[in-house]
């Protein structure tokens, strides 16, 4: 290098003494680097400690020392500088921690927190978490929010329940809380099958999930047999919540509530028919007798009577009175006399006894020929020309079969004539 440097100086002293003096400082210089190269002396100037003049890149720093640290720090001013950290300051970015120990580590030494996670470098330690990884337990939580929120930053499931810290706030259950809403039933395990681990009754049907569970009902259906009633009210009232018909009388356990009929009852009015019979031919499923006609809506199906009509056979006695007499409910004129039993009862003559049917208002000029009567329908003339009899009450308003059934108030004169027969 020397004689690199010394060929131009002898070329140049031709030219002039000033020449030569500049080119004999500069090797002056050369000769310093290569010497302290050499021995390992250079400060960042390239020069020697304490050789070169103030210098505002070495910041108060020893310029004699090479490998000094100024602040104790663990890494010399030289390093400082080329990081960028402070030389005379041990902890340039105030997180806790060494500059000399965050770059051991791996940390940022200009970073307070270098994964950001909301805890200081400094800080990490002390709950143990990883200064490189926001999120130590991987859990869906920064390190910091877990401290502030009293989680365990190094336990993914703080309380156990089965569900990721993290995944708690989304569902709106208490990541302390295994069982936030109470109702018997772990956070993780509600998620799992669906329900709200913040509510105890998820389906809003009175029975919470745990009752659901003991129950066999559907923690997520509020009316689990689709019978009109919310399973609550059922197990309140003592119906089958899974049954939609608890009483199997052809009615569901809604409509039952909804009508009045007892849903543990399938025959309500003890009438003999079913509650879902009676509503399906019209009777009421809350009256033993419908029509009102003596003979109870289950008689009537056994009878083969009308149980919507209180005379079947329109003969103005009511059904159940007929029974009771003996006469047929389904046959106007029991005995085949010619009257119907209603008119015998009028007349006074005996239902059950052909012989004494009453025949009136003939023709005079022909009596086998009855006289029409303009008080009678056609069907009433037509018996009478056929040998019936119908009775025509002047003083009453009771003509013919069209008046009102005979009722219990002739109950006991139809006794009478049975028993005067006997």
């Amino acid at each position: 290098m020397r004689s690199t440097l010394l060929s131009p100086l002898v070329l140049l002293l031709v030219g002039g003494c000033i020449i030569v003096e500049e080119r004999h400082v500069r090797v002056v210089e050369v000769e310093e680097r290569d010497r302290c190269e050499i021995e390992g002396t250079c400060d960042v100037t390239g020069t020697e400690d304490g050789t070169e003049p103030t210098d505002p890149t070495d910041p108060g720093t020893d310029p004699i020392d090479p490998k000094a640290d100024s602040d104790g720090d663990g890494i010399t001013d030289l390093d400082e500088i080329e990081q960028g950290t402070d030389p005379n300051l041990p902890d340039t970015d105030y997180d806790g921690v060494l500059d000399g120990d965050e770059l051991q580590d791996g940390t940022d030494p200009l970073n307070p927190d270098t994964d950001d996670d909301g805890l200081a470098d400094g800080q990490e330690p002390k709950y143990q978490t990883d200064p490189l990884d926001p999120d130590t337990d991987d859990d869906g939580l920064l390190d910091g929010e877990e401290v502030q929120a009293g989680t365990d930053p190094l336990n993914p499931d703080t309380d156990d329940d089965g569900l990721l810290d993290g995944d708690e706030s989304t569902y709106g259950a208490d990541p302390l809380n295994p069982d936030t809403d109470g109702d018997g039933i772990l956070d993780g395990v509600e998620v799992k099958q669906g329900t709200d681990p913040s509510g105890a009754d998820t389906d809003s049907d009175g029975l919470d999930d745990v009752a659901e569970g003991t129950y066999g009902t559907d923690p997520l259906n509020p009316d689990t047999d689709a019978d009109g009633l919310l399973d609550g009210f059922e197990v309140k009232i003592g119906t089958d919540p899974l049954v939609a018909d608890s009483d199997a009388d052809g009615l569901l356990d809604g409509e039952e509530n909804t009508r009045g009929t007892d849903p543990l009852n399938d025959d309500s009015d003890l009438d003999g028919v079913l509650d879902g019979d009676e509503v399906a031919q019209g009777t009421d499923p809350l009256n033993p007798d419908t029509d009102d006609d003596g003979l109870g809506d289950g008689d009537e199906a056994i009878w083969g009577t009308d149980p919507l009509n209180p005379d079947t056979d329109d003969d103005r006695i009511l059904d159940g009175l007929e029974i009771n007499i003996g006469t047929d409910p389904l046959v106007d004129d029991s005995d085949g006399g010619g009257a119907i039993d209603g008119d015998e009862v009028e007349a006074g003559t005996d239902p059950l006894d052909p012989t004494d049917d009453i025949i009136e208002d003939t023709d005079p000029v022909n009596p086998e020929d009855p006289v029409e009567d303009p008080e009678l329908t056609d069907e009433e003339n037509e018996r009478r020309r056929r040998g019936g009899t119908v009775i025509v009450d002047r003083g009453c308003g009771c003509s013919g079969t069209g008046g009102a059934p005979l009722t219990a108030a002739t109950a006991l004169l139809l006794l009478g004539l049975v028993r005067r027969r006997r």
